[in-house]
């Protein structure tokens, strides 16, 4: 596929961020990037269509303002939108996990397993919203953004995971090498190492090595040209077989990558995912573990990662084409489970 192709909206690709996002808690700026163009990508005319007139493209954009009306950020293109949910103010900022208890074995269904919230209430809220053509269209378009987070962050493993490490941030890691040739610092914690080291060292360092990569492309050009790749020889419908199943198997699917021993981030003893060998869960000042992440753990995880971001490409655009194109014919007869 051209470059060319690769443009979300046309002529308006740029965004205007006068207070840019400062901490991602999911895959980070660039795989979220990802999640999203490649979503872009999949949607029918008539999604693409509406996406726009959400966006209020024709009229400058939609701009988020804090409780005394100053302008934050300003937005004109769904992929950067994504990253809404990421920015300070953060809006939901209890959506971003799904907590379990450490004898959990799957995730079973699509309802959060302790009282508050999760990214389960997120995903069935704003597709709500979205789906509601009475709502405002500046309500619609922040619930388009903050859907395109959720997806990107079920399929994220570590964020199916236990409250007491915080998804592993609160497990130290020790990276041998680097995380590719990308200049990303090294991950301090095992959530980092997930959220964007092994997408580093693995389908974006890999575009860094093609024969057409250039070190003046713009900073995220290097996502669009990643799409590229998860796109080659696949469409929407020929992943008939992943989009139209339930935001529960989604989540359980990322679990059962979490709780892999090879993962490093708990210890099974019996039917418990332990901390640690000795400890069934951090307690508040207790002494944290750490973890060696060498060249072996990034290659060994660096095709999970990557597929994850697929898988949550393709689902994130049929939930869309279903939430924003009457006409839209899904690519398997069971439809997902949400509102």
């Amino acid at each position: 596929m051209r470059y060319a192709a690769t443009i979300l909206i046309p002529a308006i690709l740029a965004v205007i961020c006068s207070l840019p996002p400062t901490k991602a808690l999911a895959w980070g700026e660039y795989g979220h990037l990802t999640v999203c163009d490649l979503a872009y990508r999949n949607l029918t005319d008539t999604s693409k269509e509406e996406l726009k007139r959400l966006f209020h493209v024709n009229q400058g954009g939609i701009t988020v303002q804090n409780r005394e009306g100053v302008e934050l950020r300003h937005y004109t293109s769904f992929n950067v939108g994504c990253l809404e949910e990421d920015a300070f103010p953060r809006r939901h900022q209890d959506d971003h996990f799904i907590n379990v208890d450490r004898a959990t074995q799957s995730i079973s269904d699509a309802n959060c397993p302790t009282a508050g919230t999760c990214i389960f209430a997120g995903i069935r809220r704003d597709l709500g919203i979205l789906k509601d053509t009475s709502k405002p269209d500046e309500d619609r378009v922040f619930a388009l953004m903050a859907v395109g987070h959720w997806i990107g962050d079920v399929h994220q493993p570590l964020h199916i995971s236990f409250a007491d490490d915080r998804g592993g941030n609160l497990i130290k890691a020790r990276v041998v090498g680097d995380c590719g040739t990308g200049g990303l610092p090294a991950p301090r914690d095992l959530h980092a190492v997930w959220d964007k080291c092994l997408l580093e060292a693995g389908m974006f360092e890999r575009v860094r090595q093609r024969d057409d990569y250039r070190s003046s492309w713009g900073k995220r050009t290097i996502t669009y040209r990643a799409v590229d790749t998860l796109l080659v020889n696949t469409t929407l419908t020929e992943e008939k077989t992943i989009v139209g199943t339930d935001p529960a198997l989604w989540a359980s699917e990322s679990f059962a990558i979490t709780l892999k021993p090879e993962v490093l981030y708990c210890k099974k003893i019996g039917d418990v995912c332990q901390y640690s060998e000795t400890e069934r869960e951090l307690v508040e000042g207790g002494q944290q573990k750490r973890v060696v992440v060498d060249q072996d753990y990034r290659r060994l995880h660096a095709p999970t990662a990557q597929e994850r971001l697929r898988y949550a490409g393709f689902r994130l655009a049929h939930l869309i084409n279903l939430a924003l194109d009457p006409n839209y014919s899904e690519p398997i007869q069971n439809s997902t489970q949400l509102p």
